[in-house]
């Protein structure tokens, strides 16, 4: 098994800023940079293996021409990790569920979660909404009620929340998460703020794919308080936060096909390898023992089998 790894794109948005240089990537200058897709096989910004024989090849490419180092996958590259660091707030957004998305996109729907990493005193994040009937969300909509249609769920570093198709959310100024969600980038704006673009016209807004997509009432709120170790897993994707602080022996109960690792703070080695904050990697081969040096916390991330 080797660890390799991998190096960042970084997106440009009318909310990011420099806030993703505290978390050690080297963005460039003058720009608004929002997201560090940091693993990535998504056309739309892709992650590049900077060590051994697949050096400076594309994530995607090496996935789909050697699957048997991936446990045999079959299908697209699932899984895409961002760090988003927002100056401003996102757009209010819903995504669709994998019938509407293939339906409508021909792609498989969006999925999400977020691991808070930090946050503002008193932060919060729009997290789902209070519409009882689509009829009631038709009217809010229409009469601009979105402080009263918004749900808003308090957060502190170390929360995780999962974000599954059809729930409204939004991620708020200064609140930076790390995101692990299915490899789509099919998003529809729901409320944007009023804000304008480069022209001076209100940005672009998706309400009736938003409607139709989001959940009604709305989904029971998925949050895991200040844990470690392994705190969620679906049929889409799982997470462990690694401490190695208190364990410095990776432990999983899943068998996954390959295993996705980011550093969230700290700095150390992963069997034998310098890692630092920031730094993102992922395994090819078959998966053996995995163990660190150093305190680090680590979000592991992976689709079992």
């Amino acid at each position: 098994m080797e660890i390799i790894k991998l190096k960042p794109f970084f997106s440009e948005k009318i909310w990011g800023g420099n806030g993703l240089k505290k978390m050690g990537f080297d963005i460039p200058l003058n720009k608004n940079i929002g997201e560090a897709w940091i693993v990535s096989a998504h056309e739309n910004g892709m992650s590049f293996l900077t060590s051994g024989k697949f050096k400076g090849q594309a994530l995607k490419n090496v996935f789909e021409d050697n699957r048997q180092l991936f446990g045999d996958y079959q299908g697209e590259f699932p899984l895409l990790v961002k760090i988003i660091s927002p100056n401003d707030y996102l757009s209010v957004q819903v995504h669709p569920d994998d019938e509407y998305a293939l339906k409508k996109h021909h792609c498989l729907g969006k999925p999400e979660s977020w691991l808070v990493l930090d946050a503002p005193v008193d932060a919060d994040l729009i997290y789902g909404h209070h519409a009882k009937t689509k009829q009631e969300l038709e009217s809010m909509v229409e009469h601009d009620q979105w402080d009263q249609l918004l749900k808003k769920v308090k957060v502190q570093v170390g929360d995780f929340l999962y974000v599954e198709p059809g729930k409204v959310h939004a991620i708020t100024p200064g609140v930076v998460v790390c995101e692990v969600q299915r490899s789509s980038d099919i998003t529809y704006r729901f409320y944007d703020y009023k804000r304008l673009d480069d022209h001076g016209q209100p940005r672009r807004l998706d309400l009736e794919d938003s409607i139709n997509c989001t959940l009604i009432p709305d989904s029971q709120d998925v949050i895991v308080r200040q844990q470690t170790g392994q705190i969620f897993s679906s049929k889409y994707f799982s997470i462990n936060i690694w401490d190695t602080k208190n364990n410095l022996k990776l432990e999983i109960d899943e068998q996954p096909y390959w295993l996705q690792l980011t550093v969230l703070s700290g700095q150390g080695t992963i069997n034998n390898q310098d890692f630092q904050i920031g730094e993102s990697a992922i395994t090819l081969g078959s998966i053996e023992q995995i163990t660190a040096t150093g305190e680090m916390k680590i979000l592991v991330s992976w689709i079992k089998k």
